[in-house]
C-alpha cells in the first residue's frame, strides 16, 4: 500500500497575553508593535510549555513538529527556531524536526546555518528536515534587509549550504555574495548526502522552478485552501515536467489550522476565544484589510516581473483577507482553520486532500491565547480519532492516483 500523508503538529508560538483593548489602541501586531506589551512574569515558562505541546505530539505518534522564523511581531516568538530545534531534539525520539525556514538573508554567512542544521541533524539522528526561505517583506523591515538583491543572495546561500553537505572539503566556493576561502564544516549531516530540503513559496513561478531544478520538496505557503490549493499543485505539477521531473504528494506541503472536541458545538466554545484573539491580533498587519501594513512596499517583497504580474491580476484590492472574518460561518468557507468533532474534521481534512492531491499536511493546533489544556486535548482527539482514518484513506486515495509513488519514494526517501 502506497504511503499515507504525512502529519505534522506546527506551532506558531504567538505571544497569548495582549490587552483586550490591542485592536482598539494599536495599529499592527508586526514589527512596530511595542514590546512594552510583553509581559516578563505572566511569560515564565511560555516557551518551555510550546515545546512540551510539540513534545506531546511526538508521543502522540505525529509524523513530525514545525518550527518556523519569524522576527519582532506577536504572531511568532520564535526568532531563533535552531534553538527550539536543539530542544525537540533532546527531549522527542521518533518525528522528524521541520524548521521551515531559515531565512538565509537574515544570517550573515550561510555556512552558519550549515553547520546548525548538521549539528540539529546529528542531535536528533536524522531527523530534521531543512527549510529555506528568503524571507517576506516583512523580514526587509525587520533586519534593514537589502531587497533588490535578497532571492539572488538566497539562491546562492542554498547552493553553498548544499554544496558544504555534499563536497568533500576543505573547498573555495566563488560566490558573488558569500565568497569563501574554506568550507569544510564539521559536523556533516547524519542524513546522506544531505537532509530533506523545502522551501516556501506562494505560487511564484521563479521559487517552484529553483526548487524543480534542485530537487527539492516545496510549501505553499498560503491560508488559501479549496481550489486554491488545487491551482498551486497543478502549477508546480507542470514546473516539475518541465524540468523532466514528475509529481506525486510528497513534493508539497501545505498548512492548515485544526480545532478538534468531541461536538461541532463543544469545538465551537473552547476554541472561539484562540481563534478570533488570533486572526484578530496576530494577523494585524499582515492578513487583515485593518492596520498598518508593513509586508509590502515599493520593490518588496522582491519578484520577477512575470510573479509580478501574476500577483496583480490574482489581487483585488480591498477584498477580505482570513483576518477579517466575522464568525465560524465565514471561517467554515474560508476552509483554512477547519473546526469540530472528528468526524467533521476528518470530512473535511480528507476533501482538501482529496482536491488538492497533497501529502504533507503541516497543522497548527495552538492558535492564539488558546488554554494549553485546550490545545493538548485537541492533538489528542486528532491523534486518536482522526489521524487513523486519515492515513487509511490517503494511502488507498494515493495507491490509485499515484500508482509509481513508491517507486519514486524509493528513490529519493523523504
Amino acid at each position: 500500500m502506497n504511503r499515507p500523508v504525512q502529519l505534522y503538529a506546527w506551532h506558531f508560538m504567538s505571544y497569548p497575553y495582549l490587552p483586550k483593548d490591542f485592536d482598539e489602541t494599536h495599529d499592527t501586531g508586526w514589527i512596530t508593535v511595542p514590546n512594552s506589551l510583553w509581559d516578563a512574569e505572566r511569560s515564565r515558562g511560555l516557551l518551555r510549555e510550546y515545546i512540551d505541546q510539540l513534545a506531546q505530539a511526538d508521543v502522540l505518534g505525529f509524523d513530525g513538529m514545525v518550527l518556523n522564523e519569524h522576527h519582532q511581531n506577536i504572531y511568532g516568538l520564535m526568532p531563533a527556531p535552531n534553538l527550539i530545534a536543539a530542544a525537540l531534539a533532546h527531549c522527542t525520539s521518533r518525528g522528524k524536526i521541520i524548521v521551515l525556514a531559515n531565512l538565509l538573508p537574515l544570517h550573515g554567512n550561510p555556512l552558519r546555518v550549515a553547520e546548525e542544521y548538521a549539528m540539529l541533524d546529528n542531535m536528533s539522528d536524522g531527523r530534521v528536515v531543512a527549510g529555506f526561505a528568503p524571507g517576506a517583506g516583512q523580514e526587509t523591515f525587520n533586519y534593514n534587509a537589502p531587497a533588490a538583491i535578497q532571492r539572488d543572495q538566497f539562491w546562492e546561500a542554498v547552493d553553498l549550504i548544499i554544496q558544504a553537505w555534499t563536497r568533500e572539503g576543505p573547498f573555495a566556493f566563488e560566490g558573488k555574495h558569500y565568497p569563501m576561502r574554506y568550507v569544510n564544516p564539521w559536523p556533516q549531516p547524519t542524513q546522506r548526502p544531505h537532509p530533506p530540503v523545502w522551501i516556501p513559496g506562494s505560487r511564484s513561478r521563479e521559487t517552484m522552478n529553483q526548487v524543480a531544478r534542485r530537487g527539492f520538496s516545496y510549501f505553499l505557503s498560503s491560508r488559501q485552501h479549496g481550489s486554491e490549493l488545487a491551482k498551486g499543485r497543478q502549477q508546480f505539477a507542470n514546473v516539475l515536467a518541465e524540468h523532466g521531473d514528475q509529481y506525486h504528494p510528497f513534493r508539497m506541503g501545505i498548512l492548515m489550522s485544526v480545532y478538534v472536541a468531541e461536538t461541532d458545538e463543544q469545538a465551537q466554545a473552547e476554541s472561539s476565544e484562540g481563534i478570533f484573539y488570533f486572526i484578530k491580533n496576530c494577523f494585524k498587519g499582515h492578513l487583515r484589510q485593518e492596520g498598518r501594513s508593513m509586508v509590502q512596499g515599493p520593490g518588496i517583497p522582491n519578484m520577477s516581473v512575470a510573479d509580478y504580474k501574476m500577483y496583480l491580476q490574482h489581487s483585488t484590492p480591498g477584498a477580505p483577507m482570513l483576518g477579517d472574518v466575522k464568525d465560524f460561518e465565514e471561517l467554515r468557507r474560508a476552509q483554512s482553520i477547519l473546526i469540530g468533532s472528528p468526524d467533521t474534521v476528518f470530512k473535511a481534512i480528507l476533501e482538501l486532500v482529496r482536491v488538492a492531491k497533497v501529502g504533507n499536511l503541516l497543522i497548527q493546533f495552538h492558535i492564539g491565547n488558546m488554554k494549553s489544556e485546550h490545545a493538548r486535548k485537541s492533538m489528542d482527539l486528532f491523534a486518536k480519532h482522526v489521524a487513523p482514518r486519515l492515513r487509511e484513506e490517503t494511502a488507498r486515495m494515493f495507491a490509485v492516483d499515484f500508482p509509481d509513488m513508491e517507486r519514486k519514494l524509493a528513490d529519493a526517501p523523504l
